[in-house]
């Protein structure tokens, strides 16, 4: 009885537990699923707004296994927001009541799908999901708050995807991420629980990304590696960086490997990075929307980074690169296009700029080391578009080092670069800089640096063309930026084989072989120039004056609109009232070697071109301090025949020199352009030499000027209104010696204050001031060949008579001697007859000439012919002719003695002859022809004596026409004697 009711008890019991197990069952394997499969979308897309499918839900309520298949949330348009395949969730019920919490031994999420959009408005695709808010839960105090332990063993997300839609830019751009796996273990909610986990990503358009680590979540920290391979970074600016990057990445493909270190304190969260290595490759980037290359980086690598970011610490092993090509330009309105693309977007409101955080006022500095930085053969070409005609300048082969920087040593960089400028010039740098405060000292090298690519900056000034020329110079440059800028710089430069062509003309204007700068010692802020050494080896310059007297140096430069000055701010009393330091420069020795020059003035009637040569020399002591002096020696040639030199001190303080200028051998045909111009002839021949001796002190100038000018023949006349009239070939005469040199020694002084102060019209002044004096006082110019206290202009002569007196002929022995020492004078005679001093000594022979015409008479009676002109009277025809004649004019006068004797009625007593021959003499008036006959007789007496025994040539004898003066001549009877020259 006993055992059948505990068989019925054991028969109900199981029944009861059967029946149990099987409501346990059917609710746990269909009722459960069915409700929440015909519940769970309606519950989402009432709770999202979107609508939410679900294909099957599998629960097994032994094993508290979960299965989800076929989930979808949907947005209103029809797309899938997300989604799965299958999700599987493993409970581990025994475990998760001793825990007293949640453990899950497996969850699994198979090809899940992620799809995320951003509109063109910039809104997400997600944002349309409208989360109905729940009720807020009754605060619970922090003692009494519950937090539920979580486990989960093994978390696996296997082939998921993740897709990337964005139109924001105006056309959609798309990227799967896939696949997508991720496995966690031992995932914990619980203090000090690590997680490990892996996670591998792959991008459609190709590359990957791995994370391998643990992770913790009370408190929250992660350590582990992140790997990312050939990421293309073309589409990554697509997807991402498009909206922040000014420019546009094309091509290039980035590795990463960084191990990281998270930890939560309370402060914030401390981050370490460790064994960082980036790898980029390919790297091109162009700017956006226009597709002009800014920069191709074939190989970037950046190895052993780490970062602290609690301690604010940066380490960076090795930067590594080759092969780069940047390229650069200065646009138009002179803004460099780096600037231009960084620039703030002015057209996004203020608004939507991001505002930055504050700064406390003492932050501490980041520490910043990198051991190595090494760029390989890089390039950059830089065009310059603010120019008329762009400017092209490349360095290539460039090659930069920079070892052991800190930002602990005030930012030190220690760097070396070399390169190649233009592919000729090359750049050499070496040296250290800091940044804060930014200093640097540098050993430069340039070498060969062409100067023809920097045309277009000359091209707005002057019109002249840099044919070729290459720069070169090395030394040490150092720089601090401070409130003064400081720089100085000590070297040597050179500039080598200059051409520069006249564009006007197209002919060489200046040029040399080379131009040397040795001991350059500049120091800026000190305002100290120094040069120790400048030499120019075999300079040339072409100077040119035009025929309105403007030059080809003005012809070179461009003429340009001025602009008025922009009106600026009074500066303050203190900073007008200081002084800019002046400017000192000093150059030890300018030397010239070899130097030429072609000069040429059209500004005269005849052009004069002059080329000088074989110019050798140095200016010593070129220095802006006070009582220095620059002193000069240099030899030149003109024509290879003429020899120049120059010697002298020229003090810069008060503008006092003292200068001798010597010219040896000049040809003088060379001069005969500004001969012409001067006083209008040619030069045929000649030479001159030319010491010439100025001295400046205290503004008043002192020249002394020796001329030896040797066989000087004037050509023919040049006309020229503007000449001055002189006789200079009567002057030249004069002036020449025995041997034809004339020989000038002549000063000229005047003040260098006076407005209207010129040393070429002061020149001009005494030249025709000697020309006018010798050719007004010939005699006098022969001072040194005559006896300067007699008259040698003229001749004296007793009256009525042409002999010479012995005083002058001893006077025209003199002349006759300087005469033959000048070959090129003529003497020009000129006879003059007095009538009031002459004709009272002739009207003797005027009486006697009536008397020899009587006698004529009275033989021709007789048959006899005789010229009264012939005959010599008698004592006795003499005194019966005259008292004949005189009984004739004055018949009431004259009687006879007894004798027959004539005499005077009036005088009885008297002797006759001497009163008749007076009285005769009266009724004579001059007689023009007797007193032209004297003044020719005066002046043949004196050819013929120098003529012979002098020996002068007659034809350099002239007897000018007579002069018959009927005035008083109160120095006596003279003949005129004046000097010309023979041309």
């Amino acid at each position: 009885m006993v055992i059948a009711m505990n068989r019925k008890k054991g028969l109900i019991a199981a029944l009861g537990l059967t029946a149990f197990l099987a409501i346990y069952a059917f609710l746990g394997f269909y009722l459960l699923p069915t409700l929440a499969l015909k519940k769970l979308p309606a519950l989402l897309q009432e709770k999202t707004g979107q609508q939410a499918q679900l294909s099957a839900i599998r629960f097994n309520p032994f094993s508290f296994t979960l299965a989800m298949e076929g989930f979808a949330l949907a947005a209103k348009d029809g797309k899938n927001l997300v989604g799965f395949e299958r999700l599987f969730v493993d409970l581990d019920a025994l475990e998760s009541a001793k825990l007293g919490g949640v453990v899950l031994d497996t969850i699994e999420l198979s090809n899940p799908q992620f799809n995320i959009e951003r509109r063109a408005d910039g809104a997400f695709n997600f944002a349309d999901i409208q989360a109905k808010q729940a009720e807020p839960e009754p605060e619970t105090p922090d003692g009494d708050s519950v937090s539920l332990a979580l486990l989960i063993h093994q978390i696996a997300v296997k082939e998921g995807r993740i897709g990337w839609h964005d139109a924001i830019t105006g056309q959609v751009i798309s990227e799967n991420l896939l696949p997508l796996n991720l496995t966690l273990s031992e995932f914990s909610t619980q203090a000090a629980s690590s997680a490990v986990g892996d996670l591998s990503l792959g991008l459609e358009s190709g590359g990957n990304i791995e994370w391998h680590g643990d992770f913790t979540i009370a408190p929250l920290a992660s350590k582990g590696q992140l790997k990312l391979e050939n990421i293309g970074l073309a589409r990554t600016w697509q997807l991402f960086l498009q909206q922040i990057l000014p420019m546009e990445i094309v091509n290039g493909l980035l590795g990463l490997q960084v191990d990281y270190a998270l930890t939560e304190a309370p402060h914030g969260l401390l981050t370490k990075v460790s064994n960082g290595n980036v790898d980029i490759k390919q790297l091109e980037i162009t700017e956006k929307n226009q597709g002009k290359p800014l920069l191709s980086v074939p190989a970037l690598t950046v190895s052993g980074i780490s970062v602290d970011v609690n301690q604010q610490q940066v380490g960076i092993a090795a930067v590594s690169s080759s092969d780069a090509a940047i390229t650069a330009w200065l646009q138009a309105d002179g803004i460099v296009n780096y600037q231009a693309l960084f620039a703030a977007d002015a057209s996004v409101p203020a608004a939507a700029q991001p505002v930055a955080p504050a700064v406390p006022e003492e932050s501490k500095p980041w520490l910043i080391k990198l051991d190595e930085l090494a760029l390989n053969n890089y390039s950059i070409h830089f065009t310059d578009y603010s120019q008329t005609k762009p400017v092209e300048l490349q360095l290539s082969d460039l090659n930069c080092k920079l070892q052991k920087f800190s930002t602990q040593d005030g930012g030190k960089l220690p760097l070396q670069l070399s390169s190649k400028f233009n592919n000729n010039g090359g750049l050499k740098v070496d040296g250290e800089m800091s940044l804060q405060p930014f200093a640097g000292s540098w050993a430069l090298d340039i070498q060969d640096v062409n100067l023809k690519v920097f045309q277009p900056y000359l091209d707005p000034f002057l019109k002249l063309e840099l044919v070729d020329g290459d720069f070169s110079g090395k030394g040490n440059l150092q720089l601090a930026v401070a409130e003064q800028l400081q720089l100085t710089f000590q070297g040597e430069a050179n500039l080598e084989g200059l051409v520069t062509r006249d564009q006007v003309k197209n002919k060489d204007f200046l040029k040399w072989a080379n131009l040397e700068l040795a001991g350059i010692d500049i120091d800026l802020a000190k305002q100290d120039f120094k040069l120790a050494k400048v030499m120019f080896d075999r300079p040339y310059l072409r100077f040119n004056i035009k025929k309105d007297g403007q030059t080809n140096v003005d012809d070179l430069m461009v003429s340009r609109t001025p602009i008025e000055p922009a009106a600026t701010a009074k500066p303050p009393a203190e900073q007008a009232a200081g002084k800019s330091a002046e400017p000192r420069v000093s150059i030890g020795k300018i030397e010239l070697k070899d130097g030429k020059s072609d000069f040429a003035d059209y500004s005269l009637i005849l052009p004069f071109v002059a080329a000088m040569n074989s110019l050798n020399g140095e200016v010593s002591g070129f220095s802006s301090d006070k009582d220095a002096a620059a002193k000069l020696a240099l030899k030149g040639k003109v024509y290879d025949m003429a020899s120049v030199g120059i010697k002298g001190k020229y003090q810069f303080d008060n503008g006092d020199s003292d200068i001798a200028l010597n010219f040896t051998n000049m040809p003088l045909p060379l001069i005969t352009p500004y001969m012409a111009e001067f006083a209008g002839y040619r030069i045929e021949k000649g030479q001159m030499a030319l010491d010439l001796q100025y001295t400046i002190k205290q503004g008043q100038l002192a020249v002394q000027n020796k001329l030896l000018i040797d066989q000087l023949t004037l050509g023919e006349h040049v006309e020229n209104p503007h000449a001055v009239s002189l006789p200079l070939h009567l002057a030249i005469a004069l002036l020449k010696d025995g041997d034809g040199k004339i020989n000038l020694d002549f000063p000229i002084t005047g003040s260098l204050e006076d407005p209207k102060f010129s040393i070429g019209s002061l020149l001009a002044d005494v030249l025709v001031n000697l020309v006018t004096k010798v050719a007004m006082s010939p005699f006098k110019a022969l001072g040194s060949l005559l006896d300067d206290d007699k008259d040698f202009s003229a001749v004296a002569f007793a009256p009525g008579s042409a002999e010479l007196a012995v005083e002058e002929s001893a006077k025209l022995d003199q002349l006759n001697k300087a005469l033959l020492s000048k070959p090129k004078l003529t003497l020009e005679i000129k006879g003059i007859a007095y009538e009031n001093l002459d004709w009272p000594a002739m009207r003797f022979e005027a009486v006697k000439d009536v008397l020899k015409k009587m006698k004529s008479g009275e033989l021709r009676d007789k048959g006899e012919k005789v010229r009264h002109e012939y005959i010599e009277l008698s004592d006795d025809d003499y005194k019966r002719l005259l008292a004949k004649f005189f009984g004739e004019v004055f018949p009431l006068e004259m009687d006879r003695s007894l004798l027959g004797k004539p005499r005077m009625k009036s005088n009885p007593d008297a002797d006759f002859y001497p009163l008749a021959q007076q009285k005769l003499e009266g009724i004579f008036p001059p007689d023009p022809q007797r007193l032209n006959d004297l003044a020719i007789a005066r002046a043949n007496h004196i050819a013929q004596y120098l003529a012979d025994p002098g020996g002068i040539s007659k034809d350099r004898l002239y007897l000018l026409a007579t002069e018959l003066n009927n005035a008083e001549a109160a120095d006596g009877i003279k003949s005129v004697l004046s000097l010309s020259a023979s041309q």
